[in-house]
């Protein structure tokens, strides 16, 4: 938990990938502004997404989200359970393998800081 919540993290990527790592389709929100957004994780389970950009006046300066440790290996986050695969002071990756019309696809997220 403390590499977790320690401090602050941001998007290196995020996307759609085969299991050798290779992204074939990144995350169209967070190759672009979302790229710069804070993501922190409160050791209260709590966290919030604190936005760099502004998409327009009066828009909220950050989003709440709900995390939670489910066993080592697994993290609820953004409303889905990821597998950690990667989880240092410096980087955090996580994936969830989800199935589309039977065919099986992988979406992968790397922060870092």
């Amino acid at each position: 938990m403390e590499l977790l919540t320690n401090s602050p993290w941001k998007y290196e990527r995020a996307g759609f990938n085969d299991e050798d790592a290779s992204f074939d389709a990144l995350n169209p929100q967070i190759a672009g502004n979302e790229k710069d957004n804070t993501i922190i994780f409160c050791k209260d389970g709590t966290g919030y997404s604190q936005f760099a950009h502004r998409n327009r006046a009066g828009s909220p300066d950050s989003f709440p989200f709900m995390w939670a440790f489910s066993n080592d290996s697994t993290i609820y986050f953004q409303d889905q359970y990821y597998k950690v695969r990667v989880l240092t002071s410096r980087r955090l990756e996580i994936y969830a393998d989800q199935k589309f019309g039977g065919a099986k696809t992988r979406y992968t997220i790397i922060l870092k800081r």
